[in-house]
């Protein structure tokens, strides 16, 4: 139920969505349910998004490029497929918004659309300095990491308690390390808005970013816990290494893994300046591998649209990896025109003409390298009864999640891959003699066990398929948080058959706050 709204129907709203009810009741709602991005329009009044009406046409200002750049698929030549969409798989979108233009706003417009449009799952990043996103926190599910204080305080006079994000927000998850959390959320609802703190600690970012190929040191990372600690900004190299290097490009049902990540003053995260090394963080080489892994980021269905005032606030070596460029109306500034103050990657587009300068804010101006379109958004407002507030995260004075996993399993929480109707697809859970024997069966007609009684899962049988897949040679897969059973479908997409999470040791520190 929406804070301070009345629910004349008793419908139950925001939880009862097809997205709500799973997330907070934890099993399937009703086919005739209404999405979560379609509350969200009806909440603000935001138009449903008419891709062909930017279809190229003479004496105007449109054309394909910004529903190319917004939604994203497979096959643009499938049925169904808007005609102004050309460019398949998932795109990186930087964009210019002065002062006064109406980012925030933006961001959650073209979040709705996202989820709508592409069913996909949007991480916005959580800052501590600020709660932009609180228009949508009806929606939104906040993911702290585990083992840190959450302080809360309002921004604004009020003699409400201090804010707490299990009050504020529909939900609240917890993650273990860039691994687990990319792991919970491609097992998440799709079209789901989600609100991402970074974790003090950086646990699994050197090892994400290591399996880069990029021919630069090393990154290493500083927890908030010792001295001279890395920005907390420098968690999300780690966050998107690992989701678009070891993430799933498709999903357990068969369907692409699509997830936009809306990376607010991304100024912060790859300066034009950055130094490298250890005394500069190691800010440079996070750069360049980011550079890198921009190349296999369409491929992953990991889509980037980051927000920055400047152009001269970002790097070029990630920059240039760029697709799209947007530039946002303020009443002062206008758009380039001149061909040298063009961002880099978009010299060859021709704007001779300020369309910008006269244009208040909820205008917009979106190209690639030989198209542009002009659009526009809707001003949102914010919700009455939710102050503006902040969420500091600091490491705790007793005990906090350390960077290594003990490798002990935790048996009790097993999952398996399941079907629509929460059926087990390729292996099942036994249980017997008082929890003496604990194994994964394959179901018939295939054969094979695995047993989950030790320290680790142990073939004992071999794994013969019971579709037209296989079982790898070697089909238990460690990662840092968690043990993964794999199975290889025909065509040669890769699946997680069942996930055994570890258990984390423990660790003391003194209480350090964390940074933005």
């Amino acid at each position: 139920m929406s804070r301070g709204d009345e629910d004349p129907d008793g419908t139950g709203y925001v939880e009862e969505t097809l997205q709500g009810v799973p997330i907070v009741r934890g099993y399937r709602a009703p086919q005739y349910y209404t999405s979560d991005a379609e509350e969200m329009r009806t909440r603000f009044n935001v138009p449903t998004f008419d891709a062909e009406a930017f279809g190229q046409r003479e004496g105007a200002a449109v054309s394909g490029v910004y529903p190319d750049m917004l939604l994203h698929v497979e096959d643009p030549a499938a049925e169904g497929v808007p005609s102004t969409v050309n460019s398949p798989k998932a795109s990186l979108t930087m964009v210019e918004a002065p002062k006064g233009s109406g980012k925030s706003t933006l961001i959650d417009q073209w979040a709705a659309y996202q989820m709508e449009e592409n069913d996909e799952r949007i991480v916005r990043n959580g800052r501590q300095q600020s709660s932009d996103w609180r228009r949508v926190a009806d929606w939104a599910t906040i993911w702290l990491p585990e083992g840190v204080e959450v302080n809360g305080r309002w921004l604004e006079a009020t003699d409400a308690a201090p804010p707490d994000p299990e009050e504020i927000a529909r939900a609240v998850r917890y993650y273990e390390d860039v691994g687990d959390l990319v792991e919970q959320l491609q097992d998440y609802p799709r079209g789901t808005y989600n609100v991402v703190y970074p974790d003090p600690f950086f646990r699994g970012c050197e090892q994400a970013l290591a399996r880069a190929d990029t021919t630069v040191k090393q990154p290493e990372f500083v927890p908030k816990s010792e001295p001279d600690p890395t920005p907390a900004t420098h968690w999300w190299f780690g966050f998107l290494a690992e989701r678009v290097l070891n993430g799933l490009r498709v999903d357990a049902d068969g369907q692409r893994n699509w997830m936009t990540v809306h990376l607010d003053e991304f100024g912060m995260f790859a300066p034009e300046s950055a130094p490298g090394g250890a005394e500069g963080h190691y800010t440079y080489e996070c750069v360049k591998i980011m550079a890198d892994i921009a190349k296999e980021s369409r491929s992953a269905g990991c889509s980037l649209i980051g927000y920055t005032h400047n152009e001269e606030d970002v790097h070029n070596h990630w920059l240039k990896e760029f697709d799209y460029w947007a530039e946002l109306a303020n009443g002062e500034r206008s758009n380039r025109t001149v061909k040298s103050e063009a961002p880099k990657p978009f010299r060859d587009i021709p704007m001779n003409h300020d369309l910008l300068s006269s244009r208040p804010r909820g205008y917009g101006l979106v190209y690639n390298g030989s198209r542009f379109s002009e659009f526009r958004w809707t001003d949102l407002g914010y919700p009455l009864g939710l102050p503006e507030f902040q969420f500091r995260l600091g490491v705790p004075e007793s005990v906090t999640v350390s960077s290594e996993a003990n490798g002990t399993m935790l048996t009790e929480q097993i999952s398996v891959a399941t079907d629509e109707s929460g059926s087990p697809t390729l292996l099942q859970e036994y249980r017997a003699a008082g929890g003496a024997v604990h194994e994964l069966r394959v179901l018939a007609p295939g054969s094979g066990v695995i047993d989950v009684s030790g320290e680790r899962p142990e073939v004992i049988e071999a794994l013969a398929s019971p579709y037209e897949g296989a079982f790898p040679e070697q089909p238990v897969d460690e990662t840092e948080s968690a043990f993964h059973i794999v199975y290889e479908r025909s065509d040669g997409v890769s699946l997680v058959a069942a996930k055994i999470p570890k258990a984390a040791a423990l660790a003391t520190n003194s209480e350090v706050p964390a940074d933005d």
